[in-house]
């Protein structure tokens, strides 16, 4: 053990420095995490660690970090995926830790630069606001320049009112316009030029994942390091990292998309835009060009997709296995765009709107080539899919996404050159890491598995329910169950009444469907009338965060969730003694992506369910699971309402997912 990694493991003893900490106490879990990270830190080594809840992964990681940062004049970036867990680590643990470290070290939030105003753009905005803008949205602009100047405060979390997205356009740092050349300098104005300042002097940044991947970007490089020629990584709630980066990674292509930019340029209808008071008519009937060529190829787009994949056509998310035949009209007028956007420079009155026209050119460009790229298919390595988006079905989104990441992180993530940490509270399956490694591209990774601090035994008892119809496919649904409460239902409902009877309410029920959700929400009011229990849905017109401080004060409330409320809650105490599992989360293999990974996987020699459909659902299992005992003093119970867990083959790999304690099998009917 080196010098480094036995000054981490004394710190984290049990009369170690974090003794400091308010309500401290040694945990050997947390010792070995943290030694783990600081070897790995110190070797050079990439390290994948599962921490359970209860660990206390954030000062394992922040501890070694800021110290190895320190040490070798290099940045600590801590990568996340939740609001709440930055917020953690911002606004207690990184001030916590400020306060008895032997050493002073500087950090910060990062946010991307559509978060900051640029004070240039702002500034010609407010010249020209008659040239750019409607009259309401002159007023708002007016707001958020007499509020910037007062507050001094420049980001749009700090604006205390709503901004419509077609002023913010027009003031936020954009890329290629708001530059070090332009906007920089040690006595800069500029909120995003201070912001990246400070991020520069940093020694530890936060972020998120969404962000971290867009900046990071697709392409490899062969640069040191991630965001800094010198950084190392921390990637927390690293269970996320693969998905988040095949999203952000991705280029997409929209109608609205394309009229959005088209109207920052000039709008016919309202003379309003960018070139409105400038002599580009030639530019100006190119603009109104490519709006009709847009409208008239997504219209022939959509009668393809209602011909050519008919049984289909009630999807939202459709997938095209082919090359479209479409889209030369507006291939050739978005050319002709760019192309008269690179004439129109000179007609700039400054370098700033040099800059934007610039800006301009190499948006229209990338949208061209996204469009290219999706109506070629070309690659065989990517899923080409279309969403349809709002109410009337009226926007469609073309989609691209890589089917396997594992290549991606291989090469770029996990690059010789680079230095990473990843960890998460769920990325074991059967007790092993071997499916999250597969995902990632991480096979030759180190990998460990902490066991959690909790006695379980004495903490928790699952309740399974044996007897229970299996979940009814809606492929499979009779006429008579649309119009009244099938069996699996009503049977459903009255286990879920019974459940929520053992605990008298402080219940989570988790759906993996939102119209199950609803439909028992409405059955559960008429039942629970009268009885003292307060009923929460998400999805049903309150706010995630609302309805959890909600439920957090009832404490005898019932709360109803899906998807989101799987992972990421955080419930400690007497309001969360009771997880009610409604069904195992096994993904809709119909959804374009997941059914390209499964077709992959099916040509590479592999299983699909094995391989994929059921550790990615044990993986969402342990995390819904995980939402009952959050610390040493949480007790309740886990009930597992599909019979599925104990009547099928696969549903002992569910069973060896679970914490070891009691598990009482219920079934009677």
């Amino acid at each position: 053990m080196s010098e480094f990694t036995n000054e981490i493991k004394e710190i984290f003893s049990p009369d170690g420095l974090l003794n400091k900490l308010e309500g401290f106490e040694y945990r050997k879990e947390q010792q070995q995490m943290a030694v783990s990270i600081a070897n790995s830190l110190e070797t050079g080594v990439h390290n994948i660690i599962e921490a359970p809840t209860g660990v206390g992964k954030s000062l394992a990681y922040l501890v070694p970090s800021i110290l190895f940062a320190l040490k070798n004049e290099r940045k600590a970036i801590i990568s996340t995926c939740t609001i709440n867990l930055q917020e953690q680590l911002i606004n207690k643990d990184l001030p916590a830790l400020a306060k008895i470290l032997p050493v002073e070290f500087k950090f910060e939030i990062l946010k991307g630069r559509n978060n900051y105003i640029c004070s240039k753009r702002l500034s010609k905005a407010m010249i020209e606001k008659s040239s750019l803008f409607m009259t309401s949205e002159q007023q708002v602009l007016h707001k958020i320049y007499d509020f910037s100047n007062k507050e001094g405060k420049g980001t749009r979390q700090d604006i205390p009112f709503a901004v419509d997205d077609n002023v913010w356009s027009e003031i936020f740092a954009e890329e290629g316009v708001c530059t070090q050349k332009s906007c920089g300098g040690t006595d800069t104005n500029c909120y995003y030029q201070q912001a990246k300042q400070k991020m520069k002097d940093a020694d530890l940044l936060v972020l998120n994942h969404h962000l971290f991947f867009t900046l990071f970007g697709f392409y490899e490089r062969d640069a040191e390091g991630y965001l800094y020629f010198n950084d190392f990584v921390i990637f927390d709630e690293a269970h996320k990292a693969e998905q988040i980066a095949a999203e952000r990674v991705s280029p997409s292509v929209s109608k609205e998309q394309i009229r959005f930019w088209l109207n920052k340029l000039y709008n016919p209808r309202s003379g309003k835009g960018f070139f409105s008071l400038k002599q580009a008519d030639r530019l100006k009937k190119t603009i109104e060009f490519v709006y009709q060529d847009n409208e008239h190829f997504f219209k022939m787009l959509h009668l393809h997709v209602n011909e050519k994949y008919s049984n289909q056509s009630h999807k939202s998310a459709i997938r095209i296995k082919e090359s479209v035949q479409l889209g030369d009209e507006l291939l050739n007028s978005l050319l002709e765009l760019t192309i008269e956007l690179k004439k129109s420079t000179p007609l700039a009155k400054n370098d700033i709107e040099e800059d934007e026209i610039k800006n301009y050119f190499t948006k229209f460009t990338r949208i061209r080539n996204n469009l290219i790229f999706f109506l070629e298919q070309k690659s065989e390595k990517y899923v080409y899919w279309i969403e349809y988006k709002g109410r009337a079905r009226n926007n469609i989104d073309l989609c691209i996404s890589p089917i396997d990441m594992a290549e991606y992180f291989r090469g770029n993530i996990f690059a010789n050159n680079r230095l990473c940490a990843m960890t998460s509270a769920t990325l074991s399956t059967n007790q092993n890491l071997e499916f999250f490694k597969n995902t990632i591209g991480a096979n030759n990774i180190q990998g460990e598995i902490i066991e959690s601090p909790f006695n379980f035994s004495r903490q928790m008892k699952i309740h399974v329910y044996k007897n229970i119809p299996e979940p009814e496919k809606s492929v499979k649904q009779k006429i008579s169950d649309l119009l009244n409460e099938s069996n699996y239902e009503k049977i459903l409902n009255e286990k879920i009444k019974e459940c929520i009877e053992m605990t008298s309410g402080g219940a989570l029920v988790l759906f993996t469907s939102n119209k199950l959700l609803k439909n028992i929400y409405h059955k559960l009011l008429e039942d629970l009338l009268g009885k003292g229990i307060n009923l929460y849905a998400q999805h049903n017109g309150m706010p995630n965060n609302r309805i959890l401080q909600e439920f957090r004060k009832d404490e005898n409330s019932v709360l109803l969730g899906v998807d989101s409320f799987w992972m990421g809650v955080d419930i400690p105490g007497h309001s969360l003694r009771n997880v009610i599992v409604t069904k195992l989360p096994f993904e809709v293999p119909d959804h374009p992506v997941i059914e390209a990974k499964l077709e992959f996987i099916l040509n590479n020699g592999g299983n699909p369910f094995l391989d994929y459909s059921l550790p990615t659902a044990i993986l969402k299992f342990k995390q819904g699971i995980g939402r009952l005992i959050r610390n040493r003093n949480d007790e309740g119970i886990i009930c597992i309402l599909d019979s599925r867990i104990i009547n099928k083959p696969y549903g002992k790999h569910f069973i060896n997912s679970l914490p070891e304690c009691e598990i009482v099998i219920e079934s009677e009917n």
